[in-house]
């Protein structure tokens, strides 16, 4: 598949906020980042994205990024290696509209 630029588009994460090693904070409060998205509620989607990032997991709801019915909601963690690669290959992915961040509450 083509890799397009406009892919960094879909990534709503401050890159800003985060270290080589994808966390955030200082000291020793260090902690990763999760983000979210929607794929098409199928096993091929969800085959393609757990190929490009070992931390996703799927999770019932629509979450804060809006899963239609027929959506999974998947959720992964920047504390992965190349994790800025593996947000811009996800985010490649036709299917995938967003990439926003999660905000645990």
């Amino acid at each position: 598949m083509p890799e397009s630029p406009d892919a960094w588009k879909k990534i709503k994460l401050d890159f800003k906020q985060l270290d080589a090693e994808g966390l955030t904070g200082s000291g020793k409060g260090k902690v990763a980042m999760n983000y979210e998205f929607c794929i098409p509620a199928n096993e091929k989607s969800w085959k393609q994205v757990q190929k490009l990032d070992p931390t996703a997991r799927k999770n019932s709801g629509k979450g804060r990024v809006g899963c239609a019915p027929d959506q999974w909601l998947v959720i992964g963690s920047t504390h992965q290696k190349n994790y800025q690669r593996v947000l811009f290959q996800l985010a490649n992915l036709p299917f995938v509209k967003v990439i926003q961040p999660t905000f645990w509450e």
